[in-house]
């Protein structure tokens, strides 16, 4: 749990965080309520359970993969190849339009592959497998494969908090926290910014309503109601997450000062 976190009191720059639409990967909602805004109007928090997979085929090749990943972190991707070939390179596509390798897994005797990739670049992301003697910068372009579409979320580290902890008081965004409350405590996104939060195969799209968390080396602070709906475990957690577009800010009483 954080410290009780101080009132803001010098602005600075909003961080730059990558815009993705709402989850809308057809996994099943449940599990918490939608939380409220400061005038009574829902907030549509909704939790999706269920990391979706997704699957395509073309060539004679199949890829599988999760739908969703963490930049820079280790991804695997899977799949069935003609046996005649060696292997697969599996390539995503930039923000340029023009496809990577990223990775490559050898085809067994059953035609099965498994390769690992890091994802390069948050949000939607495109991946596909061709084989492998496409993978020069030439054949690239002409080259054709299964692709799939990952999202990917970027990691930090997040600890929790409650109105034990803060003393009942407002957030310094000027909720009143409940321990039914959704939300999260960021340093600088401004108050009301929707974020997608993801982990363990869940996702949750909540508002932040605080600042902090004011100890180096975590970049989230989520309200017990939170943690909870995700399924947290006890102490420190890395969790997923992206800035939604798609879902209209949360109506704060105010704006509090981004910190450092």
């Amino acid at each position: 749990m954080s410290l009780r976190r101080p009132v803001a009191i010098a602005a600075a720059a909003c961080l730059a965080a990558a815009a993705i639409p709402a989850a809308a990967h057809g996994a099943s909602v449940g599990g918490a309520s939608p939380d409220v805004n400061p005038d009574g109007t829902s907030t549509g928090a909704a939790l999706a359970i269920g990391t979706p997979v997704a699957t395509s085929s073309s060539g004679g090749i199949t890829i599988t993969s999760k739908g969703a990943a963490l930049l820079k972190r280790r991804a695997v991707v899977s799949g069935l190849a003609p046996t005649r070939l060696d292997s697969v390179s599996i390539e995503a596509l930039d923000r340029r339009g023009v496809w990577s390798a990223v990775g490559s897994g050898e085809v067994e005797d059953d035609g099965s592959f498994r390769a690992a990739w890091k994802p390069r670049a948050l949000g939607l992301q495109s991946v596909r497998a061709v084989p492998a003697t496409s993978s020069s910068a030439a054949s690239r372009s002409t080259a054709t494969g299964p692709q799939v579409q990952v999202t990917v979320y970027r990691p930090g580290v997040a600890s929790w908090y409650s109105p034990a902890t803060n003393g009942g008081s407002k957030t310094a965004c000027g909720v009143r926290l409940t321990q039914w409350t959704i939300g999260v405590a960021h340093k600088t996104l401004p108050c009301g910014t929707q974020v997608e939060i993801y982990y363990g195969g869940k996702k949750l799209v909540v508002p932040v309503i605080d600042r902090g968390p004011f100890i180096d080396g975590r970049s989230w602070d989520l309200t017990k109601a939170t943690h909870d709906a995700i399924g947290g475990k006890d102490g420190l957690i890395t969790v997923g997450a992206l800035t939604v577009t798609t879902v209209p800010k949360l109506k704060t009483p105010f704006q509090a000062p981004a910190v450092g």
